[in-house]
């Protein structure tokens, strides 16, 4: 079965409810410093106030993670520069209107580097870091953004399935140029799953599915205000996805590459915060 491309984009967009692409503008209940380190996606927080937020992150490959069947290992130093963008608006209807400048909200720019770390043939550490620097557009509010951490991935191969078991602990933070510093702890445990997508086409190119689902736990619960309930605390968040993408060569969209191209979705315990997000990478490298 060979699906095209542009088909299975389509179909994966289609998964997300229209409300999610039409907000009314309103005063983001998630902060801007915290929305540049969830990602691309739409967020909302007790229902009444929603960001949407398009995050690129341009990367640059020093050197690659390898060990060979001798032990000599090598460590993989990546830097990353992800470019965050809040929108107030997004019409499902009339996209091309999110990109006038009077609908922007944000600007944040994170330069980091993230380093893998093979220990075994299964078994792989990835350090990470990002220091960098936002602005509210349209007032004098800016914040320095930060976040650190390390995440660890044991890969397995169960006939033609693929399949990882993911751990993360960081710190993530922000401090505002007027107002009290805040921050937290995500600490996550998840699955992720490769499987082919029929057979390779006459090229050779094998689709291959990606699913996933995660837990993560914010110690020092994220507190949000702004909303009429008052102040809403968020202690964790549950996340399932799925994507497509090829297994030797990157999905490319004009200029763009992308590792895999999906859609996430994303809960808290208490239902509080909902969110759809967009899957380019691997939970291990994103």
């Amino acid at each position: 079965m060979n699906v095209p491309i542009s088909q299975l984009i389509a179909a994966l967009l289609m998964l997300a409810p229209a409300a999610v692409w039409s907000q009314e503008t309103a005063p983001s209940s998630v902060h801007w410093a915290y929305s540049a380190y969830f990602g691309s996606g739409w967020y909302s927080v007790a229902g009444d106030r929603d960001v949407f937020v398009v995050r690129m992150t341009p990367r640059w490959e020093l050197s690659d993670a390898t060990l060979d069947d001798d032990g000599n290992r090598a460590v993989g130093i990546y830097l990353k520069t992800p470019i965050s963008v809040g929108l107030n608006d997004f019409e499902y209807d009339d996209p091309l209107d999110a990109v006038d400048v009077d609908n922007l909200s944000f600007l944040s720019v994170n330069p980091g580097v993230d380093v893998e770390i093979p220990i075994n043939k299964v078994w792989s550490l990835r350090p990470y870091a990002s220091l960098g620097y936002g602005r509210a557009l349209g007032s004098n509010e800016a914040a320095w953004t930060y976040w650190t951490g390390i995440k660890s991935q044991l890969a397995f191969k169960s006939g033609e399935l693929n399949w990882r078991l993911l751990n993360q602990i960081g710190f993530v933070g922000y401090s505002p140029n007027d107002g009290p510093s805040d921050s937290f702890w995500p600490i996550m445990a998840g699955l992720e799953f490769d499987y082919p997508l029929g057979s390779s086409d006459d090229k050779g190119q094998q689709m291959l599915l990606h699913w996933y689902t995660a837990y993560t736990s914010f110690e020092n619960d994220i507190e949000f205000t702004g909303d009429p309930k008052g102040k809403q605390s968020i202690t964790d968040q549950w996340e399932l996805g799925v994507a497509v993408g090829r297994r030797e060569s990157p999905i490319k969209i004009w200029f763009l590459k992308f590792d895999r191209l999906g859609l996430g979705y994303r809960t808290s315990s208490n239902g509080e915060m909902k969110g759809i997000t967009f899957v380019f990478r691997s939970m291990f490298e994103s």
